[in-house]
């Protein structure tokens, strides 16, 4: 199953939830694959990894897909790193921006040369991970902010994907936006893919004003798209695990946005 994390506003905790989750699926039993797919390389570096160090990323595989796929599956087995946490990623950095360069190019190539009609930019993620596929149960998608072509290509490639939302005043505002993209995508290139649900990030259960947000998030698309029960617990433990390169599982396990993201895995493995 493949899950992209999504959202077009900054400071929502994509990154922290790919890593979180992945980490939730992975004490599941699961074999989970992170995919870094933003040029800042965040996923990257709360791994423990320095991006700028990487020199197989997934700026190679998306290169490789285009120029030469049959040379892929020997760029697979190169970018694949193995983390401390037990879960596998592809990491990203700054190339990952030329990468995406190269796919605007090729997209006005496809819309304006007959000969490039067979060749969509929007899916060479779809041919980036067709190999992996069978070798794990979760692919994890962090998205980034900038680039909407790389999101476009990771929910192309996605069954599902989760909405991240700050649990703060006039932060759900960017769900419309999120919602108008998948739309776009499931009409244009990729049918199967179904949001997974909305997910409340850096909650406060006493302030009034993240039950308000929850609230109003529950009115206003409750109906349409799942909430998932349990919002993601504000901690700075949270916050600390970037640096100490580790999940909240290896970091503080007890704390309560570890039992938040428990929550949120258990509604994930339901999804299969």
């Amino acid at each position: 199953m493949v899950i992209s994390l999504t959202n077009q506003k900054g400071g929502v905790g994509k990154t922290t939830t790919a890593l979180n989750l992945g980490a939730a699926l992975h004490a599941a039993g699961k074999k989970v694959l992170l995919i870094d797919n933003d040029p800042q390389g965040n996923l990257t570096a709360a791994l423990g990894f320095t991006p700028a160090e990487q020199k197989r990323t997934l700026a190679n595989l998306v290169l490789a897909a285009i120029d030469y796929p049959e040379d892929l599956p020997v760029h697979l087995q190169r970018a694949v790193l193995l983390t401390e946490c037990g879960m596998d990623l592809i990491a990203a950095n700054k190339r990952l921006a030329d990468a995406a360069a190269r796919l605007q190019v090729m997209q006005l190539s496809q819309y304006n040369a007959a000969g490039e009609a067979n060749r969509s930019s929007e899916e060479v993620m779809n041919t980036v991970l067709e190999p992996l596929k069978g070798q794990y149960d979760y692919i994890i998608i962090d998205c980034g902010l900038k680039h909407e072509l790389l999101t476009v290509n990771a929910l192309s490639a996605s069954d599902y994907c989760i909405i991240p939302v700050q649990s703060h005043f006039l932060a759900s505002e960017g769900i419309p936006d999120v919602l108008e993209m998948v739309r776009a995508v499931q009409q244009k290139f990729n049918s199967r893919l179904q949001i997974a649900g909305i997910l409340l990030t850096m909650y406060q259960s006493r302030p009034q004003l993240c039950r308000s947000v929850r609230e109003s998030v529950g009115a206003v698309y409750g109906d349409d798209f799942h909430v998932f029960e349990r919002p993601i617990e504000y901690s700075i433990k949270v916050a600390e695990c970037p640096a100490a390169g580790k999940s909240i599982f290896d970091y503080a396990p007890s704390n309560a946005a570890a039992d938040s993201y428990r929550s949120l895995a258990q509604e994930v493995l339901r999804l299969a």
